[in-house]
Parts: structure tokens; C-alpha cells; sequence
């Protein structure tokens, strides 16, 4: 954050030669970025470091800053990367972080996690306004979130009438589960006494596949999807209407189909298998309920397997109501 000034990392570098390695010059491609290095000369087996300041601008968003390491053994220079979000202090604090809860102004009322994998939790980072007169913290012994969210406060203790981050972490792992989330948790912090805080996190869980090399493209699980793209064409809003899709295992190995998701209430569906023996086929059918729907309508249908090359297919479901 802008007001919180520069920030400062450390990069460790070891000759692992044998003949003595000169740091001649440590160049960088932003006047907002400076370095110093402690030693510039390294024996075998000698550690150094060397020491980058970055200091926040006013321009918000992600950036990436280069730092070019000149050797006498690369003069053309190794790059190391300095990656962050800079985060600028808006103008006007009240209309900045307009949403409320409780005391705290958010920017927006839900916070989009995006897409998280079952291999790693993902972290996002949410700046908010404490509006109180006093300190806030976080009091971890009750913070009644689920077991897969996490959240921790920078700094740990936001003083009063200023910002602070929330560090959101959300393992899909111990989500258990896949698929759109629209969750509300709940944090308790603390300032005079306790209060509650809840969020809405919106979140897509995917189940993570390691990256597949060519050659077993043929051995690995394969779902086929007879369409993606569903027209029912002008229906009535008076009546269901009823279509078959069909699935089949297109690869020598398993398929397993983890879960099926409709985006809405009005679109159900009947699948007599989740598992599919190398060359099974089955019959997904989808009973859309039209009523109350005029116009226009896009529903979609959501399937989840353990095909890695396409772990998630999506059936988009097109009709014009009358």
C-alpha cells in the first residue's frame, strides 16, 4: 500500500564455481526500484545477497520489475523479477471503500476468489478502511470461519482511520467439493469489544491434473461430450422440455464423472452412471422447466471427471421463451 512507503526484498545468490565470481554492476529498469548488493565478490561457496527496494507508485494494479545481474562470468546479465500489486491511496476514502460491514469499507460487496485448485491453497489479498476511532485485530480464538478459509490481517493491528489488508486463503482441498461457491463466512476482530464480520466469497473450485506429456495423450482419461451447445428453439413457457446428450469414455483407461452442476433451480438432469468402462457410453438427460421465463434464456451444465486434458465441460442450454 502507497502510504505504507517502500518495500524491501532480498535475493541470495552462491558461487557454486571455482574461480571467483565479480558482481560488476546490478541494474534495474525503474527509477521506483534500487539495489545494493553487500559483497561483490564471491569465492566458491560464498553466499551474498542482494538487497532490492521497491517504492510504491501512484499508478494501481499489478506490476513486474527486472533487476539485471552483471557478472564477469555474464556480463549480459542473469534477471531476477520483482512481482507485486500496488496498491495507491485513493482521494476520497469514504466513496473509495463505500461498502460497509460494520465498520470497515470494503470496495465491493462480494470478493471474487476466482478459480481455486484442490493442489494448493490460493491467497487473495483485500484492502479495506477501518473507520473507527480505535485499533482493530483479528481475534483468532474466535473466528468461526470453515475449515477451508483462513484469514489474517496486515498489519496485525490496523490503527484507527487508516487501511489494512485481508489475507484470504481458501483451500479447495479441504473444500472437499466442486464447483461455483457463493459462501458468507464470518471473523470476529477485535477493537473495544467483539464484532463480526461477514464476507461473500465467490469461488470456482477445480480439481487440479498434472500437466500431461504428449506421448500419453492416448492413455489418459478421455470424456466425450456428444454437444456442448444445446438450441431448443422457440419453446412454451407452459411445458418441460427434455434433451439427451450423450457421454462416453474415449480413452483405454476409467472415467470417472465427480460431479454434474446446473447454473439454475429450472434445469434438472438424470445421469444413471458416474463411472464409464473404456468404450461405455451414457445417457446425461436434461429437463429444463421454462415456467415463469420469458424471452431470451442461456443455461449451462457443468460437468466434472477426471479427464485431464478437459477436466471441466460445459454445456451451454439456448431456448427463446414464448
Amino acid at each position: 500500500m502507497e502510504e505504507y512507503g517502500k518495500v524491501t526484498t532480498e535475493f541470495f545468490v552462491v558461487n557454486d564455481g571455482t574461480s571467483p565470481v565479480v558482481i560488476e554492476a546490478v541494474d534495474t529498469d525503474c527509477g521506483c526500484t534500487t539495489v545494493d548488493f553487500i559483497k561483490d565478490t564471491l569465492q566458491h561457496n560464498q553466499i551474498g545477497a542482494i538487497k532490492v527496494d521497491y517504492q510504491p507508485t501512484g499508478f494501481g494494479g499489478a506490476f513486474e520489475k527486472k533487476v539485471v545481474v552483471k557478472t564477469n562470468i555474464n556480463p549480459a546479465g542473469d534477471t531476477l523479477y520483482l512481482e507485486g500489486f500496488n496498491i495507491p491511496y485513493p482521494e476520497n476514502v469514504a466513496s473509495y471503500y463505500d461498502y460497509k460491514v460494520g465498520n470497515l469499507g470494503f470496495r465491493f460487496s462480494s470478493i471474487n476468489m476466482g478459480d481455486v485448485f484442490t493442489n494448493a491453497p490460493k491467497v487473495k489479498y483485500v484492502d479495506f478502511y477501518n473507520f473507527k476511532d480505535l485499533p482493530i485485530t483479528l481475534d483468532d480464538a474466535l473466528s468461526g470461519l470453515p475449515p477451508h478459509v483462513k484469514i489474517n490481517m496486515i498489519p496485525a493491528i490496523v490503527p484507527a482511520k487508516s487501511r489494512g489488508l485481508l489475507a484470504i486463503q481458501y483451500d479447495g482441498a479441504e473444500k472437499a467439493d466442486l464447483g461455483f461457491f457463493d459462501e458468507k463466512v464470518t471473523f470476529q476482530i477485535e477493537a473495544s469489544g467483539n464484532e463480526g464480520i461477514s464476507l461473500r466469497l465467490l469461488t470456482t473450485v477445480q480439481e487440479y491434473f498434472a500437466p500431461v506429456a504428449k506421448s500419453e495423450i492416448n492413455q489418459v482419461p478421455r470424456l466425450g461430450v456428444s454437444e456442448v451447445e444445446v438450441d431448443l428453439g422457440k419453446i412454451s413457457s407452459n411445458e418441460q422440455v427434455e434433451r439427451e446428450i450423450t457421454l462416453s469414455n474415449m480413452s483405454p483407461e476409467p472415467v470417472n464423472i465427480r460431479k454434474v452442476v446446473t447454473n439454475c433451480e429450472c434445469m434438472q438432469f438424470d445421469l444413471p452412471t458416474y463411472d464409464l468402462e473404456p468404450g461405455e457410453k451414457t445417457t446425461l438427460k436434461l429437463i429444463f422447466d421454462p415456467s415463469g421465463r420469458l424471452g431470451i434464456d442461456h443455461k449451462m451444465v457443468s460437468i466434472f471427471s477426471n479427464d485431464p486434458l478437459n477436466p471441466t465441460r460445459t454445456i451451454v442450454v439456448k431456448s427463446r421463451i414464448d
